[in-house]
């Protein structure tokens, strides 16, 4: 779940100075913080943050929010990072920052970052200031055991309440997620995976009426594919539309931040932009890349009917009574979801035969369907 860019830079930060991190520990004590760099430091200053039309956070009515140019919270939330989020003041403490109604889910995560110096490296921090929250979320550590990062545990709306003092966070929930939302995504690039030595970024275009990045390229059978932004910080985790499943892509639920494609050809690809959903459209049924297996990894891979219907597989499946219709996979990847079609004297529940006997099988990748017929 860590992400690179973040292993990378706190390798550079206990690099450049290890003492640095000693403000990293449970009391955080940021008088103990260590430098970020040298020099003379920088006095923080805070800018008036006025919402963009395009803006889509929460905004609290009758609230001031600010920026800091010495302190940023970074968050990733449904693979989104981002490092420019505002605040509010307590009232009642100028010291505390209020970052409200932040939308998380399990496996995000946030941590602070404060520069001593902005022209130098900064510092993380990774504290809870109440130990309570570990009901809502845990500090990860370096392999060097360094706090990291907060990891999120129990998704919810929270507030995060920031003490610039001791750069410890308080967690407070403010409701539960009933309508998963997100961060609308500012920028989009499709990666197309073949191989490590073969893997290419392209930059998507937003439709402001769908609200959908898009665009038309070649996918290889086999390859997957997943979205990033611009600084390739952020890679998107995604849902698909249902009816994708196990037909021309194969999604993992372990692993939502790409899919892989079974069948190679041009597609028309649309990422929404605030649902982090993905469609695609095979512009070329009728030539594209087709593969099919009998089981899985038995060495039982099929040949296409003709050059002319390459999405037409056939097999001959000699039965027992009652005996399961086998499935029928793509390269890698779970069993296409086929709708099977075939007598209903014979054909039950499009999961077993009824008789003994030889059947034709007529896998169509093109509609993913399974025509079972008695030849014998």
């Amino acid at each position: 779940m860590r992400k690179k860019f973040l292993c990378l830079t706190a390798m550079l930060l206990m690099l450049i100075s290890a003492l640095s991190f000693v403000g990293c520990g449970m009391f955080g004590d940021s008088t103990n913080g260590g430098s970020d760099g040298g020099g003379d430091g920088t006095v923080e200053q805070l800018q008036e943050y006025i919402p963009t039309a395009d803006d889509d956070m929460e905004v609290i009515e009758g609230e001031t929010y600010y920026k800091s140019n010495t302190t940023d919270l970074v968050t990733e939330i449904n693979g989104y990072y981002r490092v420019d989020r505002p605040f509010t003041i307590d009232k009642e403490n100028e010291n505390r920052r209020i970052y409200h109604n932040i939308y998380f889910y399990e496996e995000d995560f946030f941590q602070i970052i404060h520069y001593k110096n902005i022209n130098s490296l900064g510092t993380i921090y990774a504290i809870l200031s109440d130990q309570t929250d570990v009901e809502y979320a845990e500090v990860s550590y370096s392999t060097g055991g360094t706090p990291l990062q907060i990891d999120i545990k129990k998704q919810g709306v929270y507030n995060l309440i920031l003490d610039i003092e001791t750069f410890a966070i308080d967690m407070v929930k403010v409701k539960d997620i009933q309508t998963p939302v997100y961060e609308k995504i500012k920028s989009c690039e499709l990666n197309i995976h073949v191989s490590l030595s073969d893997h290419t970024y392209h930059p998507m275009t937003l439709n402001a009426d769908t609200n959908e990045y898009y665009i038309e390229a070649q996918i290889p059978l086999n390859a997957t594919i997943g979205f990033y932004s611009e600084t390739r910080n952020s890679h998107y985790k995604m849902t698909v539309e249902e009816n994708l499943k196990d037909t021309i892509l194969y999604y993992n639920t372990t692993n939502v931040t790409q899919v892989r494609i079974h069948v190679g050809g041009t597609y028309k690809i649309y990422f929404n932009a605030k649902t982090y959903k993905l469609r695609l459209e095979l512009q070329n049924p009728d030539t594209a890349n087709y593969y099919c297996q009998v089981e899985w990894n038995n060495g039982n891979e099929l040949n296409k009917k003709s050059e002319s219907q390459p999405y037409i597989f056939e097999y001959e499946f000699v039965a027992t009574e009652y005996a399961d219709i086998p499935s029928f996979y793509p390269m890698l990847g779970m069993s296409y979801d086929l709708t099977v079609y075939g007598d209903e004297e014979n054909v039950v529940n499009g999961e077993y035969v009824r008789e003994a006997g030889t059947y034709k099988m007529t896998i169509n990748l093109k509609d993913f369907t399974l025509t079972v017929q008695k030849i014998s």
